[in-house]
């Protein structure tokens, strides 16, 4: 049976829309430019960057994600400092590439032809660097943010990004074998009414598997660090965890630092908020970055639970002029796609918004980035203090220095 693609929905009031995009597009649109291929920025830090996949298996829980019952198995894949050495990765693998070639509404290409800056299972540079785990939207993919993972691993992190086998639209496996989106109500969980019962139950069985899938990799790494490219073990310096996701995956990254000791930081681009955080909170230091479209307390009740009990540090930052995706790599190419032209002035605000490609890629990497050198790292970081003249399209909008 063919699984249907994901639709645009219209922003409504009260409730919570993810605003997925159907393939609108095959080839690139007039006026588009000549490279199709998605615009990754060079990384700006000291190191260059390599990337590897690791392939794993918990054997102590059944998927409850799959078709049948099953070991959950996951692809995780990490970017760190590496010696620049061999051949650049190219942004996905083939099948999830041509995954993604299905899912967002981009020129054939776009992904399977696009080429990251990092090297494939380079040796890393010797260190003692900081982890940063990302967990991605619904149905979508571990190598979304490429751009911020790139960035970090160039400034002496090392990121660990998770793909949720059966939810995410396409996760390929040694030998090319590939796990699709099991369940096509999964896609448009967040859509709608998200105070619904069906609705509240699909997303809490999805982050639980989800958090289970943090913990499950945290304990892989402190386990297996000889499985990874030379050096780069050693270099994991798993008492110091972050953790950040867009969209649903930010409602992972918040219950997960609520539930795991370990990660001491956590960060939501644009996201939700499911599970018991609604209700307890958080006391650990947490950044939300929010469009200016999509979330706020007014049409995400979620948020309007959360954000009185961020007990400890905190910073609800709102880019002005953004959509939904321009908190993912997808959002540094929509203008180079002419996306503006096939998907309709209502549909393009939602998800993009009238914010530069390249300047909505900037700020969110460098706050990103500012806010977790500053609390995993420990370095002074006064932009997140204030607002910047130098970003005038940040805008501060709930602090506390609290924690």
């Amino acid at each position: 049976m063919r699984k249907p693609k994901p639709k645009l929905r219209p922003l409504a009031v009260a409730t919570v829309v993810i605003c997925l995009l159907s393939a609108l597009v095959s080839a690139p649109a007039a006026g588009a430019s000549a490279d199709v291929r998605l615009y990754l920025p060079e990384p700006t830090g000291p190191y260059p960057t390599g990337t590897t996949r690791l392939h794993l298996v918990d054997e102590k829980r059944t998927d409850d994600l799959a078709p049948t019952p099953r070991d959950r198995e996951l692809m995780v894949q990490l970017w760190y400092p590496a010696v620049p050495v061999g051949t650049k990765a190219p942004y996905a693998p083939t099948h999830e590439a041509a995954g993604l070639q299905e899912y967002y509404p981009v020129p054939a290409g776009g992904f399977s032809e696009a080429v990251t800056h990092s090297r494939a299972n380079a040796p890393a540079i010797p260190g003692r660097y900081p982890v940063v785990l990302m967990y991605h939207g619904l149905c979508a993919a571990r190598t979304d943010t490429t751009a911020i993972n790139e960035e970090l691993a160039s400034r002496g992190f090392v990121v660990v990004a998770i793909g949720s086998t059966y939810e995410a639209w396409k996760v390929e496996f040694p030998g090319g074998r590939v796990a699709s989106t099991s369940d096509p109500e999964f896609c448009g969980a967040a859509s709608g009414d998200i105070e619904s019962p069906k609705n509240l139950a699909l997303l809490n069985k999805l982050q639980r598997v989800r958090v289970g899938d943090v913990s499950f990799v945290l304990d892989e790494l402190e386990r297996r660090p000889r499985e990874l490219p030379r050096f780069l073990g050693r270099s994991l310096a798993l008492d110091e965890v972050g953790i950040f996701g867009h969209s649903m995956g930010g409602a992972t990254a918040a219950w997960a630092t609520a539930a795991d000791k370990r990660i001491r930081a956590g960060a939501n681009l644009d996201g939700l908020f499911v599970g018991p955080v609604r209700k307890t909170g958080l006391k650990k230091p947490f950044l939300i970055m929010a469009s200016e479209y999509h979330h706020t307390t007014l049409p995400d009740p979620t948020w309007a639970d959360v954000l009185p009990k961020l007990d400890g540090w905190h910073r609800w930052l709102r880019l002005r002029q953004a959509g939904h995706y321009r908190f993912v790599d997808l959002g540094g190419s929509a203008e180079q796609w002419n996306l503006r032209a096939t998907m309709g002035p209502d549909a393009w605000q939602a998800n993009f918004g009238d914010i530069d490609d390249h300047r909505s890629q900037q700020i969110v990497i460098r706050y990103t980035t500012a806010f977790f050198e500053r609390f995993l790292k420990g370095q002074r970081e006064p932009l997140l203090d204030k607002p910047s003249a130098k970003y005038p399209e940040v805008e501060f909008r709930a602090t506390s220095s609290a924690g």
